[in-house]
């Protein structure tokens, strides 16, 4: 990949993979096991989950350490391996993106609540974010996407700990309920205004319950910052259990039938979340593409 993501969302869209944690959970991933720990134990798995979305048309890959902080991994008993972890994982991506693709290392939130709302000091919180991000960065992720949070401090903190180690590009996406807001009442106004204050360099929403929870998001933030590019990873659904086998109710056809609207409100960095798959995301290319003809014409 070549220049600053940022400067080409503003030129085209660019589509992004799908669910790696659900994808690997189909490969046989147990209950309770560390996704992540996969990425030694079970290489190839990850590697596959990759693959089925470049393969489908992905242009950007998110790396296998949604939860690869010192402070998530540690309840596994993996701290240790932090660094192995995270550098395994970018090799992983890098391998299966080829020439032409962007890797962003994901980041997520720590899984404990910091000060006030909880009790990880933010100085705690900023070096573990940081050991994890340079760790990717060195291992050579082309930036960095910190995902799904609710807690603004706590993703904020992120964001500074991402410029320090001098990420090129800074994605950031909050986690919106049905009512609007993230779990800890931030509303997508707060969102972009803090986010990008704080130098984020792409701002959106991912996961919720499916994609008209998000596409409301992403609608607020195009209203009050209509210039800036933003991004949009919806669930395929909320999980349901089905014949004792969790499910998603959003199929690439519903899916699909969205882009349009995500367009029109600004999305220049399109994917899918929980649940998705590169079926999915099949979907949503043929459909970015018909938009893009009808637009030249």
């Amino acid at each position: 990949m070549s220049g600053p993501l940022r400067e080409r969302l503003l030129r085209e869209v660019v589509l992004c993979d799908g669910a790696i944690g659900t994808t690997l959970q189909r490969a046989g991933l147990p209950a309770g096991h560390c996704a992540e720990e996969w990425n030694l134990t079970n290489p190839e798995a990850v590697a596959a989950a990759h693959r089925g979305y470049v393969e489908a048309g992905a242009q950007v890959l998110q790396t296998n350490t949604l939860c690869a902080n010192r402070i998530g991994l540690s309840r596994y008993g993996l701290g240790d391996r932090t660094a192995e972890i995270n550098a395994a994982a970018v090799k992983i991506a890098l391998g299966e993106a080829g020439q032409g693709r962007c890797v962003l290392a994901t980041v997520g939130p720590l899984g404990r609540l910091v000060e006030p709302w909880g009790d990880v000091k933010p100085e705690e919180a900023s070096s573990a974010f940081s050991e994890q991000m340079q760790g990717q960065l060195d291992a050579g992720a082309h930036g960095v996407i910190i995902e799904t949070f609710g807690v603004i401090e706590e993703i904020v903190i992120a964001v500074r700990a991402a410029r320090e180690a001098g990420a090129p590009n800074i994605v950031c996406t909050m986690s919106f309920e049905g009512g609007g807001r993230t779990f800890m009442g931030v509303t997508p106004t707060q969102a972009i205004d803090t986010l990008r204050e704080a130098g984020a360099d792409v701002v959106g929403a991912n996961c919720g319950g499916g994609p008209a929870e998000i596409l409301a998001a992403v609608q607020e933030m195009h209203e009050v910052a209509p210039a800036e590019p933003l991004v949009a990873q919806p669930n395929a659904g909320k999980p349901r259990l089905v014949s004792s086998e969790t499910a998603f109710g959003v199929t690439p056809e519903v899916m699909s039938f969205y882009v349009p609207a995500f367009l029109e409100a600004g999305v220049r960095l399109l994917g899918a979340c929980c649940g998705s798959t590169p079926a999915h995301l099949r979907a949503m290319a043929s459909a970015v593409a018909q938009q893009t003809t009808e637009a030249s014409r």
